[in-house]
């Protein structure tokens, strides 16, 4: 089973239709700190180390905690609310209660019609959602998509591919390691430019419109979710001068984005030759600064969407399949459409 099992083979056209996320790039300013709060109070996975960066199982996708200052990547302080990560969880009740008694600090729960969701920040401040779908969303086109993200998660658990957390004892103890990564929600200024480009000239595949949506319910706000390979990646429009009643009206809370300073996660395209891909995406109009970069991990290209979201595309090498995650990687490109 893949994410992609009921969607229409004939919608992948576009360039990236076929591409996989693999990797999230988050960036951070101390990251002994931020293992603390990811492996002792998250109880994340560790799947490699190193003095520059960890790799944390999160499903079908990696989160990559990196340096920030490594890359010369300012980070917004206090809060960056340019993307929401967001965990898929069983029984959300019991798993903030496990996280709270820990010391993660979450904002309200909150409950309409998608389901229940608890966001909390990292040291950073990036911003994390635990999600329980409704049976409701579960009928929505991209139900399926979750189901298939939960199934390869459990698949995964089975495989022994995934290393139990450091801090998982037999007491019972609940942790998100095993938890898949669902959505990454990223917050954009606006919606019919994001749509341009992510739909038109990168090729993504649409899966639905979602609440807050003009797809769905003909709302002036926008998110549009695409299919991502094992995630849902997700553009969310944020209007920051929301009246209280219309904050009432609909949970979204208005959030300020820092447009200067949006380069603090950063999604990675799995890709097969890449300069094919570079040289398409070119011709479109997207801009690579660096070019096609090779090191001893493979190549990668980095470019923005419209609102200075930072993505990257990545063909890794040899070696790179051969290091401690490459197991994990090679799992995920497996579950390929």
């Amino acid at each position: 089973m893949t994410v992609a099992a009921e969607r229409d083979v004939s919608e992948s056209h576009g360039i990236l239709a076929d591409a996989r996320l693999v990797y999230l790039m988050v960036y951070v300013s101390d990251l002994p700190a931020s293992r603390v709060f990811y492996e002792q109070q998250l109880g994340l996975s560790v799947l490699e180390e190193e003095d520059a960066a960890v790799k944390y199982d999160a499903g079908q996708i990696i989160i990559c905690l990196n340096r920030a200052s490594d890359y010369q990547i300012t980070l917004t302080t206090p809060l960056d609310h340019s993307a929401d990560i967001v965990f898929l969880v069983d029984d959300l009740d019991a798993m903030h209660r496990a996280l709270v008694d820990r010391g993660v600090v979450f904002t309200p729960v909150v409950r309409y019609e998608v389901g229940g969701l608890a966001d909390f920040y990292d040291p950073d401040g990036h911003m994390y959602t635990l999600y329980e779908p409704s049976e409701e969303a579960m009928s929505w086109p991209s139900g399926p998509y979750i189901r298939a993200i939960s199934h390869l998660a459990r698949e995964a658990a089975t495989t022994g591919i995934a290393q139990r957390s450091s801090h998982e004892n037999a007491s019972g103890e609940l942790w998100l390691a095993g938890k898949p990564l669902v959505y990454l929600f990223l917050f954009i200024p606006d919606a019919n430019e994001a749509f341009a480009f992510y739909h038109d000239t990168l090729g993504l595949v649409d899966v639905e419109g979602g609440p807050c949506s003009g797809v769905s319910n003909g709302d002036v706000d926008g998110v549009i979710k695409y299919d991502g390979g094992g995630l849902l990646l997700s553009t969310h429009f944020i209007d920051e001068t929301r009246t209280p009643a219309e904050v009432e009206d609909h949970t979204c809370p208005p959030r300020a984005l820092d447009l200067a300073h949006m380069e603090g996660i950063a999604p990675v395209f799995h890709v097969t030759n890449i300069e094919h891909v570079v040289a398409e995406l070119s011709r479109k109009g997207v801009t690579f600064p660096r070019g096609v970069e090779r090191s001893s991990i493979g190549s990668i290209a980095r470019f923005k969407d419209p609102a200075g979201h930072v993505f990257y595309l990545y063909e890794p090498s040899p070696a790179a399949l051969d290091w401690p995650s490459g197991p994990k990687l090679r799992q995920i490109l497996a579950a390929r459409r």
